[in-house]
């Protein structure tokens, strides 16, 4: 087997050709990384905006409750006094 001899130009191509292949490789990973990001960042956006729409709608739903609550306790206390009445009459 002959061996060859390799100048420290030869050396140099050799490294560069190898950096030069890794930036090429990065730069992939970093597009890819991109457009996940990009996609993962507009899947977000649209959850949250489904689940703030339907709080809104939640919030619309129940924003009666403390009335609602106050008619209850009326009623109640409306029941009550007619329950004595009618047992103070039998």
């Amino acid at each position: 087997m002959v061996k060859k001899n390799i100048t420290l130009d030869d050396l140099a191509v050799m490294v560069k050709h190898g950096f030069d292949e890794v930036h090429t490789r990065l730069d992939a990973t970093n597009t890819e990384l991109l457009t996940v990001k990009k996609d993962l960042t507009q899947k977000m956006d649209e959850g949250f905006f489904a689940v703030n729409r339907r709080l809104d709608l939640l919030h619309e739903d129940i924003s009666d409750l403390p009335a609602i609550r106050e008619e209850l306790k009326d009623l109640d206390e409306r029941f009550v006094r007619i329950e004595r009445k009618v047992a103070g009459r039998k």
